[in-house]
């Protein structure tokens, strides 16, 4: 009859809110989609908070010659932020493929190389990471660039565990040291291993590898191999 269905109205109201979520008894139930927009917003967001940490951490340690074990756990923390992430960020082939120059590092074999080039024979350096993945290159080059014009240069092949994924693995193919004079001698390759990248932006990215290196590098545009 009406007046059971007007009681019955009276009971339930049901509106619309305004995100489109729906709203019974002056109480939200969000749809899922929603819901799953919102917690990826939130995580967004997070990461970009962890990557102002971290930068502000890494200010001042020299790209991670000075650095104590307070400034190694403070930045150990931040990574495990964003590898706990609800939403882990993914890699594809275009977003990763760049030139990225070093802010910081907890690589021993680089930090050895770029603190003695300074403290000892007064050579400023430029390390870098070009990574090229389009098409199928499947290329990466790490490269220490000395003032004086020599260069320790580390080529490996590189791919993603999958794509999109934050895995990728490489296994390197050869090396070679280029003398000022311009000539260069090679060395065997040594070996293979993973990193997790753990964010990335058209400006930054942080990732750490197999042996637990933290390693965070900045946008130097397209992909640039000596």
């Amino acid at each position: 009859t009406r007046r059971s269905v007007a009681r019955t109205m009276k009971m339930v109201t049901v509106v619309r809110g305004p995100t489109g979520g729906v709203w019974s008894r002056g109480r939200p139930r969000l749809s899922a989609a929603c819901g799953a927009r919102r917690d990826r917003s939130r995580s967004v967001a997070a990461r970009a908070s962890d990557l102002d940490d971290l930068l502000s951490i890494v200010r001042g340690t020299h790209r991670g010659e000075r650095v104590d074990t307070g400034v190694r756990q403070a930045v150990e923390n931040v990574c495990d932020s964003l590898a706990s992430s609800s939403a882990p960020v993914k890699v594809s082939e275009t977003a990763i493929s760049k030139t990225w120059r070093l802010v910081f590092t907890t690589e021993k074999e680089t930090l050895f190389i770029t603190s003695n080039a300074r403290n000892l024979f007064g050579v400023s350096t430029d390390v870098e990471q070009i990574i090229d993945l389009r098409k199928g290159r499947g290329r990466l080059q790490n490269l220490i660039s000395f003032a004086n014009g020599a260069a320790f240069i580390v080529n490996s092949e590189l791919g993603l565990d999958e794509s999109p994924s934050r895995r990728a693995n490489f296994k390197f193919t050869d090396a070679q040291v280029v003398v000022p004079s311009g000539s260069s001698f090679g060395l065997p390759p040594f070996g293979k291993g993973w990193f997790d990248t753990l964010y990335l932006s058209d400006q930054y990215r942080v990732a750490k590898d197999s042996r637990g290196d933290i390693l965070v590098i900045e946008s130097g545009g397209e992909p640039r191999f000596k």
